[in-house]
């Protein structure tokens, strides 16, 4: 079940991540183990997770591979170290829709907000190349509940868009 697309404001967030460039299908294994990876790091370093994680896929290459940011957001910003980078996720106008499916059924749910901002006339951020790839985009999908957490057993997930101002 897909809630209906609708803009939010979001804060500006600090965040811990570790980057990856996968082809999509391998996504799903390669991404999650480094949540635990993270979360590790955070609280080795002294640091305080403040909210559930993330993957942003900044770029997306006509080839199939995309480039995916695993992150889980942090109190403060801190310094980062070995394959552990920190940022800032950009405060501003998203495009958001919350998504009670199973997490293979998440590409569907990022077509459905991508209609939307199209029918809507919205601009997102980022660049879009004469070959179908983007680059420089925030398109997050931020992992709101477990399946467990959850009374119907699916996990529920937020897809947010970046919109140009």
């Amino acid at each position: 079940m897909l809630t209906e697309p609708k803009i939010v404001a979001r804060e500006a967030q600090t965040f811990a991540f570790m980057r990856v460039v996968v082809p999509q299908p391998e996504i799903g294994r390669v991404a999650p183990p480094l949540v635990d990876q993270l979360i590790a790091w955070i609280e080795e370093m002294g640091g305080t997770v403040a909210g559930r994680s993330f993957f942003n896929y900044p770029r997306c290459y006509s080839d199939g591979g995309m480039e995916v940011i695993v992150g889980v957001p942090t109190t403060t910003m801190m310094t980062p170290s070995g394959e552990v980078s920190t940022a800032i996720l950009p405060a501003g106008r998203y495009a958001s829709l919350h998504a009670n499916v199973d997490y293979h059924q998440l590409h569907d749910a990022n077509r459905v907000l991508g209609e939307w901002v199209e029918r809507e006339g919205l601009e997102l951020d980022g660049r879009r190349d004469g070959q179908g790839s983007w680059s420089d985009s925030t398109r997050l999908e931020i992992y709101h509940l477990d399946p467990g957490e959850h009374p119907s057993g699916m996990p529920v997930t937020e897809i947010a868009f970046r919109l140009m101002r």
